[in-house]
């Protein structure tokens, strides 16, 4: 499985995941995918953008993107190559970010091939 981090992941969790032998993009370390003044890919836009790299896409946007993955994985629907959803009370603080990179790297592990969570979803 590769992995593409939705904008509110830091780039640090996708660089360490590299530096560990592993497919990971952060949406932040492309100025063209991230923030630039009051734009932002849209959230259909990151789930568009994650089936055309054939990664799952890592996020915390439950209620947007749980919607556009069921849409995705619908009878006559695109698919995806699954979601990994990280629950609200989950910290994501600086100091957090060796548990999530060693979180997402269990995940990483347990999936290993490109579409072994295509279509599904897994939460950390």
């Amino acid at each position: 499985m590769r992995l593409l981090l939705d904008e509110m992941l830091s780039p640090a969790i996708a660089g360490e995941l590299r530096a560990r032998g592993y497919d990971v993009e952060a949406i932040k370390e492309h100025a063209d995918r991230s923030k630039i003044g009051q734009h932002a890919y849209a959230d259909p836009q990151v789930l568009d953008l994650a089936r055309r790299e054939r990664r799952a896409l890592v996020t915390d946007n439950l209620l947007d993107m749980r919607a556009l993955h069921y849409e995705a994985i619908a009878p006559g629907g695109p698919g995806d190559y699954g979601m990994v959803f990280i629950p609200g009370g989950y910290r994501r603080r600086r100091a957090d970010t060796g548990r999530i990179v060693t979180a997402l790297a269990e995940k990483l592990d347990a999936y290993p091939g490109e579409r072994d969570l295509a279509d599904g979803e897994d939460w950390l």
